[in-house]
């Protein structure tokens, strides 16, 4: 019997990559199998900001002082619902090591974002910067760049085109600059996420492992009650398998049989359709926190697609600035609109007592002509034409008319949120008293988050509840080995990323609270499936 078994790795986003990084190693053959025709699914379209507490230093330049404690006791503070604290304790003892074994095995240099608060600030434990990490700017080789997905063009005033030939190039907007980035500007400017998947994918392929994209996996092998292997493309790939094939959200069917609620407009690849969950699930695995997902209020512009797929972008920093709020279909309030977009997309999903029963879902963002003159919303720039599918009028009744708010709602929660704004003050959801808040907001404007909307003429945009990826999957232990209804160990299989059950349950703690994860438990069950006989 060989020292090591094979391990193939369903999936090529941080998670996979992770784990075949670590499993080739510990000494396995290694192969990654990717749905897609090219690498980096969800890891690969987004901003590439990990969450790492306690990260350490090991030369990154950081004036905040962590430790696993401090990160324990704020994901505790944090979390609820179906939560797993061995995993959490996991998590923030081991961050430090799987930071520093990517930094030292792979091209990519951390950046520490010093100013990028928790999100939670409120709570115990939590930080004002320093926890969340991206790699710095990184020319890869260009076969490497060619083989990583590219991200949906989201052009910036600030940034290029991400679509250009060579996106992770170094360029003025990465550069240092007085205006620390911010949530908004890494998810609508020039994003790290190729750089993170790039940089991961160069060290894998120069550790020899095969990546094979356009390349399915569909059935898991058991024998006497162990994955042997699992069945791409029709052909059998012996070994033990690592589940990082990302979410389920693009998959209508389990949306409405797990997630529940209103509907959901699904981001990431469309790829991102439940094959590793319903492997795991006839392997005989047992699901956890399946009904969360990473929530994030989205838009979707007429004719923009991904793979043929409807687009939803996100809406980040736009909801946050001053002169804008956001209210349901019934035209009131519902939310402080510069929290994280977890907590928004959390207060989207509530139920209501009336018709419609989630009325936030979908519901609109309204602003003014003196917003609109200052500030991009989605793919729209200041100076830029209105759009037609953009709501625009000259008051707010007929606003209302044109949005289906009913008369006099609109104006009268304007009128409310008017009078609060104009002293500074939010005093139905106590908007920019949180660190979150007026770090997102505008640090040029006279308040940061709040500003009266009284310009004409008046604006709103539908906003849907998006889902970056669900949370839900297969349980595991804190080394990745998926677990039965027993809860023991399902032999030779392990699960990583949203693949598996986020052990955090509701809770978004900070900017990469997914991508932070999905390193360190990708990390670890990479070892394990090479470590394991």
């Amino acid at each position: 019997m060989p020292d090591t078994t094979p391990v193939v790795v369903v999936g090529s986003g941080a998670a996979g990559l992770a784990a075949a990084l670590a499993a080739s190693g510990a000494g396995a053959d290694v192969l990654v199998v990717e749905r897609a025709h090219a690498v980096g699914g969800t890891t690969a379209m987004s901003g590439g900001v990990v969450w790492m507490p306690a990260h350490g230093r090991n030369g990154r330049s950081t004036t905040v002082e962590d430790s696993p404690q401090e990160a324990l006791a704020y994901l505790g503070a944090a979390a609820d619902g179906d939560v797993d604290a061995a995993l959490m304790r996991a998590f923030v003892s081991d961050a430090r090591r799987v930071t520093d074994e990517i930094e030292n095995r792979t091209p990519i240099e951390w950046e520490v974002l010093e100013h990028w608060p928790d999100y939670r600030g409120e709570l115990p434990g939590a930080k004002t910067g320093g926890r969340s990490l991206w790699p710095r700017a990184l020319r890869l080789a260009p076969e490497i760049e060619a083989r990583v997905q590219a991200a949906f063009d989201q052009p910036s005033p600030a940034a290029p085109n991400p679509a250009d030939p060579n996106p992770a190039a170094p360029n003025p907007a990465d550069q240092e600059s007085a205006t620390p980035a911010n949530d908004g500007v890494v998810l609508r400017g020039h994003v790290r996420g190729r750089a993170l998947a790039g940089g991961l994918l160069t060290a894998v392929v120069d550790s020899g492992i095969e990546v094979r994209t356009g390349a399915r996996a569909t059935q898991l092998v058991v024998e006497d009650g162990r994955v042997v292997g699992v069945i791409v493309d029709g052909h059998l790939e012996a070994g033990h398998v690592v589940l990082a094939s990302g979410g389920f959200q693009h998959d209508a069917g389990l949306v409405g049989e797990l997630l529940g609620g209103p509907p959901v407009g699904a981001m990431g690849p469309p790829g991102c359709g439940g094959d590793g969950l319903r492997m795991a699930l006839d392997a005989g695995a047992v699901l956890g926190n399946t009904s969360e997902g990473w929530w994030m209020p989205a838009m979707s512009a007429p004719g923009e697609d991904v793979e043929g797929v409807r687009h939803y972008r996100p809406l980040h920093g736009e909801r946050a600035q001053p002169g804008a709020i956001m209210v349901d279909r019934s035209g009131r309030r519902f939310v402080d609109e510069a929290q994280s977009y977890g907590e928004v997309g959390r207060a989207m999903r509530r139920a209501g007592p009336g018709h419609p029963r989630y009325p936030a879902a979908p519901c609109w963002m309204v602003f003014d002509a003196a917003y609109r003159r200052r500030y991009p919303v989605g793919p729209l720039e200041p100076a830029g034409p209105d759009p037609d599918w953009l709501a625009r009028a000259e008051g707010l009744a007929e606003l209302a008319r044109l949005t289906g708010i009913p008369s006099g709602a609109l104006e009268r929660s304007v009128t409310r949120f008017n009078a609060g704004a104009a002293l500074g003050e939010d005093p139905d959801f106590g908007r920019g008293t949180f660190p979150y808040d007026r770090w997102i907001g505008d640090p040029s404007a006279p308040h940061p988050t709040l500003a009266p909307l009284c310009e004409a003429p008046f604006y709103a945009l539908e906003v849907h509840l998006g889902c970056m990826g669900t949370k839900g999957g297969p349980r595991t232990d804190d080394h990745g080995r998926v677990l039965s209804a027993r809860r023991v160990p399902v032999p030779g299989l392990y699960a990583a990323g949203n693949a598996a059950a986020s052990p955090f349950g509701t809770a978004t703690a900070g900017g990469g609270a997914t991508l932070g994860p999905a390193l360190v438990f990708g990390f670890r069950a990479g070892e394990a499936s090479a470590g394991d006989r």
